[in-house]
């Protein structure tokens, strides 16, 4: 890696929702092939609730600051308005910019100017990848790293075929406007709202929001294990587990344990974290009809949950003055006698908020089911 005149570099990665395993991917392999002479400052580090309020001013700050601009480029990543407002923040500043194709969108067949006009490549392509190692090898004078670009390619294809899944499942849900499961009401439900002792104090305000709205049936509890939210969940029965906790984007699992928030890797030298496959199981035993995820980086467990349950979450980084706006106004509606439904497209309505309610998955099947029974009867 030696060579003359070595300086640093600086590239931002933007990113839809549920791409975040493919652009820290990226971000780690970038980082230890080019042995920190190339820093990498990946979007979703600003939109988790790690950071809190201050995501937005991150977010323009590492971009501005930049020298190089890459886009992950899928059809849903496209249509984001987040991924184009940070589009059009890198042209504003004249920013190097490569899109990188994936799962569903080839460069082949991707026309959509402005980032159709830049020279990309499809991630799961090894010679794409050498050629933007190519870029950053230039842009810090040095010598091509020696990487095993085949093996990367690798990587990323089985990323695609998990997030291919992932998409198909979410889809299927939004396949229909509404189900009865999620159109009747809940009257006087039982809230659980679940969050780490990191997240205590970023939450608090948003979680004293659920208990005023259900006085007498909502629980709090900050759990420090995943033993102890096992416990209560094998326990005890409830209607609604509102989550806000750091949930990992790449398994699904809740963390319970202090994480760093821009690695987002465990600080404690013991971790605790409950696998997705478990807390799903729990959400089954405890009869929960409905589970609410503050953070928007967690379709891993989305798709966990939705055969087993409804799951509201955003698809959307939102900031935590307007997610604390929404829960008001959602939770308020569920106690004054809204299904849930109803109180997310009427919470929708008030703040313009993309915290979108997902119908679970059986309920959907057994609706269909019965819709085809009464018509082949008459």
């Amino acid at each position: 890696m030696e060579g003359a005149n070595m300086g640093m570099a600086k590239v931002f990665i933007s990113h839809a929702t549920g791409e975040s395993e493919l652009a820290r991917l990226l971000k780690e392999q970038i980082e230890a092939d080019f042995i920190g002479l190339i820093q990498v400052f990946v979007s979703s580090d600003g939109a988790s609730i790690v950071v809190g309020t201050t995501w937005l001013n991150d977010i323009v700050g590492k971009l501005g600051s930049a020298d190089i601009y890459v886009a992950l480029c899928s059809q849903d990543s496209v249509d984001r308005p987040w991924i184009n407002i940070e589009l059009g923040a890198a042209l504003s500043r004249g920013k190097k910019i490569i899109p990188i194709y994936h799962t569903d969108l080839t460069v082949e067949t991707f026309q959509r100017r402005p980032l159709s006009d830049y020279e990309g490549f499809n991630a799961h392509d090894a010679e794409g990848l050498r050629s933007l190692y190519s870029v950053f090898q230039q842009a810090i004078g040095s010598r091509m790293p020696t990487v095993d670009f085949a093996a990367l390619a690798s990587k990323v294809e089985e990323f695609e075929a998990r997030y291919v899944a992932q998409k198909a499942t979410i889809s299927e849900s939004t396949g229909t406007r509404s189900t009865r499961s999620v159109s009747l009401q809940l009257p006087d439900p039982r809230v659980l709202c679940v969050s780490s002792e990191q997240f205590r104090e970023v939450v608090r305000d948003d979680l004293q929001l659920i208990l005023s709205a259900f006085p007498d049936r909502a629980d709090h509890e900050v759990f420090t294990t995943a033993e102890a939210l096992q416990k209560v969940l094998e326990t005890q029965d409830f209607d609604i587990i509102h989550v806000a906790t750091y949930i990992c984007s790449t398994t699904g699992d809740l963390v319970f344990s202090p994480i760093d928030p821009v690695t987002k890797r465990d600080l404690a030298s013991k971790c605790s974290r409950m696998p997705a496959d478990i807390f799903a199981g729990l959400v089954r035993r405890c009869g929960a009809r409905l589970v609410v995820l503050a953070n928007n980086e967690t379709l891993a467990l989305v798709v966990k949950l939705l055969p087993l349950t409804s799951v509201i979450f955003a698809l959307e980084p939102v900031d935590f003055k307007t997610l604390a706006q929404w829960i008001q106004a959602f939770y308020t509606l569920l106690s004054a006698g809204s299904s849930p439904y109803d109180a997310c497209k009427r919470a929708f309505a008030l703040h313009q908020i993309p915290m979108r309610l997902y119908p679970q998955l059986n309920a959907m099947r057994q609706e269909f089911r019965q819709i085809a029974a009464v018509a082949a009867r008459s």
